[in-house]
C-alpha cells in the first residue's frame, strides 16, 4: 500500500553575500552554459518567448541569423535568473516613455547600507543619550531588521506579514516568537488587522528604516526588563516612555534629528567613498537615455549642497570630458518634500541661484534649471510629458513608487538594492525548496489516500450495520459500529494507521524546513520576497501593485537599451493550472470516480 518512507536530511546552504561589482554579479561563461542547456546556433533566437532551449532552423531563422552576423552581433537565451536583471510586473514599452525621473538617495546614489545605517544608528543613539535614555552597550545589528517588516507599536513586536495581511513571523524585542506565541498574539483574535493606514503599524519600506527598527527593538528589551526607566538619567521623562508606542515615537524623533539636524550628512560629504558604491555604468545608462531622446529629471528630498556634492563625486568622473552632472538632466528639483510633491499643486518654487544653495523665488520651471520645492505638475509642464509618458525611478515603495503611480498615473521603477542577494539566495535554496515540495506532495498524497480509506471504511460499516442498504450517520471518525468487522475492514484500519504515521513523519520534516526557509539570506526573516511557504511577502505584493518594473540598481537598465519592451509574465490562476491529484477507486463499487458534469449550455 505504501512506498518505502525514508526521511530526507536537510541540506545546509552557504551564507550568501551578494556581489556589488558588475563582474561578480554576472556568471562565468561556463556557468551560463550550464544554466542554458543545449547551446543554440550562434546568432540565432528562440522560437518564441518562453521557448527556452527549443530552436528551429527554418528560413526565417536563417535570415535573422544572417542579419545578426552582418551586424557582428550574437544572441542567446540562458535559462537562468540574472541577479542584475530588470523584472516586470506590468508590461512597459520604453519607446513610449518620453521622460524619466530619478530619486537620488539609494537610487542614483547607491549607499553602502551597513556603513550608512551604522552611522545613522550612532547619531540616533546619541540623540537619545542626550535625553537621558540608557543606551550604553547597544550595538548596531543590521541582520535584525530588513526592509518590508512592520512594527506593531502597540505591542513592541516586529512582524513579517504575507500578501493577505497574515503574520507569518514575529519578534518581540530581539527575541523571535515561536509559531504558538505568534498565533496567540495575532492568530486567535479577529480584531487584529494589519492595516497600514492605522498609526499602530509602521511599515519599514526603505533601507533608511533599518537603523530605526534595530534601535527600537533593542530598547523594547530594556523597557521589558525595567532597565529603561531604572537606568535613565535626567532629563528622561518616564511618563513619556512607559509604553511601546511612546518609545517608538521617541526613536522616530531621534532618527529624524539624526538625518536632518546632526552632522551625519556632513560626515558623508567628507568621506563619500566610505559611504557610496561608485558605478560607472550608472552614468552610461543616463547618457544612453539622453541619446535616445528621453528627457531626464532629478527629484530628491535632499538639499542642494548635499545633492551637488554627492552627484559631482559619484557621476562626473565617468562623464565625457568637461560635462557636469547637472547637464544629464533637463530639470533638477531638490528639497522636493515627497510625498507632498506629488499631491499638492500650490507649493512655493525657488530656483537655485548660487553654487552654495542660495535660493530666489521663481514662478515656473524652465528646461535646464535647478529648483527647490515646487510640485510634480510643474515638472510635467516643463517637460511636456504627463501620465504614462513619465517613468519615475525610486527606492521608497510609498513616497516614490506608490504616490507617483496613484496620484499622477506615472509608470514606475522600484530600486531594491537587496534584490541581488535575494536572487542569489533563492537560487541557492532551490534544491532545498524542491525537497520541501516533494515532502509536501508526498504528505498530501498520503492524506488524500487516508481520507478515501476512512470514507470507504465508514461506508462499508454503515452498509453492514444497516443490512446492506440503509444510510447510517456514524460518528464521522470511522468508528467500529456494531457487528463483526470484515477482513477488509481490519486491513483498512491497519492501513489508515500506517498512513497516519507516514503523514506525521512527513510533518516532522516539513515543519523545521518551513521555519528555517531562507535562513541563509537572513537567519531571522528568511527571504525578502517570501512570507510563509511559497507565498509572497507584503512588500512583494506592494511592489507588484505599484511598480511596473523593479531592479537592484539603475545601471541594470543599460543592458536592455532605452527602447526595450518589458513584458509581464501571464498571471497564473489556480483553476487554469494543471494540478496533480489522487484518484482512488474501490475495486468493488468503483467509488471515488469524479462524475462528468456537462457544461451549463448543454443542461
Amino acid at each position: 500500500l505504501l512506498p518505502a518512507f525514508r526521511p530526507r536530511p536537510s541540506r545546509l546552504i552557504a551564507n550568501v553575500r551578494a556581489p556589488r561589482a558588475a563582474a561578480a554579479c554576472n556568471p562565468s561563461p561556463s556557468v551560463r552554459a550550464a544554466n542554458a542547456g543545449p547551446s543554440p546556433p550562434r546568432g540565432s533566437l528562440p522560437r518564441e518567448p518562453g521557448a527556452g532551449c527549443e530552436w528551429r532552423d527554418d528560413a526565417e531563422q536563417r535570415k535573422t541569423s544572417a542579419m545578426l552576423s552582418e551586424l557582428q552581433l550574437t544572441a542567446d537565451a540562458p535559462l537562468s535568473v540574472p541577479p542584475r536583471g530588470v523584472f516586470c510586473t506590468r508590461s512597459l514599452d520604453l519607446t513610449k516613455i518620453k521622460c524619466i525621473g530619478y530619486d537620488m538617495d539609494y537610487t542614483l546614489i547607491d549607499y553602502k547600507m551597513e556603513v550608512w545605517e551604522a552611522r545613522a544608528y550612532h547619531y540616533s543613539k546619541e540623540e537619545l543619550r542626550a535625553k537621558g535614555f540608557p543606551v550604553s552597550g547597544l550595538k548596531f545589528k543590521p541582520e535584525l531588521v530588513c526592509r518590508g517588516l512592520i512594527i506593531d507599536t502597540e505591542r513592541g513586536n516586529l512582524l513579517k506579514v504575507d500578501r493577505f495581511g497574515y503574520v507569518r513571523r514575529a519578534m518581540h524585542g530581539t527575541r523571535m516568537l515561536s509559531r504558538a506565541e505568534t498565533y496567540e498574539e495575532y492568530g486567535r483574535s479577529s480584531t487584529v488587522d494589519v492595516d497600514l493606514r492605522s498609526d499602530r503599524w509602521s511599515f519599514l519600506n526603505t533601507l533608511f528604516s533599518v537603523s530605526e527598527g534595530c534601535l527600537y527593538m533593542q530598547l523594547v528589551d530594556r523597557l521589558d526588563s525595567g532597565a529603561l526607566i531604572a537606568d535613565s538619567v535626567p532629563p528622561f521623562d518616564p511618563g513619556r516612555c512607559s509604553s511601546y508606542s511612546q518609545l517608538f515615537r521617541a526613536v522616530q524623533r531621534a532618527l529624524f534629528r539624526a538625518h536632518v539636524q546632526s552632522t551625519l550628512k556632513s560626515e558623508v560629504m567628507q568621506h563619500i567613498e566610505r559611504f557610496v558604491n561608485f558605478d560607472p555604468e550608472a552614468s552610461q545608462a543616463l547618457l544612453e537615455q539622453r541619446r535616445a531622446g528621453k528627457k531626464l529629471a532629478l527629484i530628491t528630498n535632499s538639499d542642494w549642497v548635499y545633492t551637488r556634492t554627492l552627484m559631482e563625486v559619484a557621476f562626473e568622473p565617468f562623464l565625457p570630458g568637461g560635462m557636469r552632472w547637472w547637464q544629464l538632466f533637463d530639470v533638477v528639483v531638490v528639497s522636493a518634500c515627497k510625498p507632498d510633491f506629488f499631491t499638492e499643486t500650490r507649493r512655493p518654487l525657488y530656483s537655485v541661484a548660487t553654487a552654495d544653495g542660495m535660493l530666489r523665488e521663481a514662478l515656473r520651471m524652465e528646461l535646464g534649471g535647478q529648483y527647490a520645492g515646487g510640485n510634480a505638475r510643474m515638472v510635467e509642464k516643463v517637460t511636456r510629458c504627463r501620465g504614462e509618458e513619465f517613468l519615475y525611478v525610486g527606492d521608497h515603495i510609498f513616497t516614490d513608487v506608490n504616490m507617483a503611480k496613484r496620484c499622477l498615473s506615472w509608470r514606475t521603477c522600484m530600486i531594491l538594492q537587496e534584490l541581488e542577494q535575494e536572487v542569489v539566495g533563492l537560487d541557492q535554496g532551490r534544491e532545498e525548496g524542491q525537497q520541501l515540495r516533494a515532502l509536501m506532495s508526498r504528505r498530501d498524497e498520503y492524506a488524500a489516500l487516508r481520507c478515501h480509506v476512512r470514507s470507504e471504511l465508514q461506508r462499508r460499516r454503515a452498509q453492514r450495520d444497516d443490512g446492506g442498504g440503509g444510510i447510517c450517520g456514524g460518528d464521522g471518525d470511522g468508528g467500529s459500529g456494531g457487528g463483526t468487522p470484515s477482513e477488509w475492514e481490519v486491513s483498512a484500519v491497519a492501513s489508515e494507521e500506517r498512513l497516519r504515521e507516514a503523514i506525521e513523519a512527513c510533518e516532522a520534516q516539513i515543519q523545521p524546513m518551513v521555519e528555517t526557509e531562507g535562513a541563509h539570506v537572513n537567519r531571522y526573516w528568511g527571504y525578502l520576497s517570501r512570507a510563509g511557504w511559497a507565498d509572497k511577502s507584503h512588500l512583494m505584493r506592494q511592489i507588484e501593485k505599484y511598480a511596473d518594473i523593479y531592479t537592484s540598481r539603475i545601471s541594470n537598465l543599460l543592458a536592455y537599451t532605452a527602447y526595450f519592451r518589458f513584458t509581464a509574465s501571464p498571471q497564473s490562476l489556480q483553476h487554469d493550472v494543471p494540478h496533480a491529484h489522487l484518484k482512488v477507486r474501490s475495486a468493488a463499487t468503483g467509488s471515488g470516480d469524479i462524475p462528468r458534469v456537462s457544461p451549463r449550455s448543454e443542461t
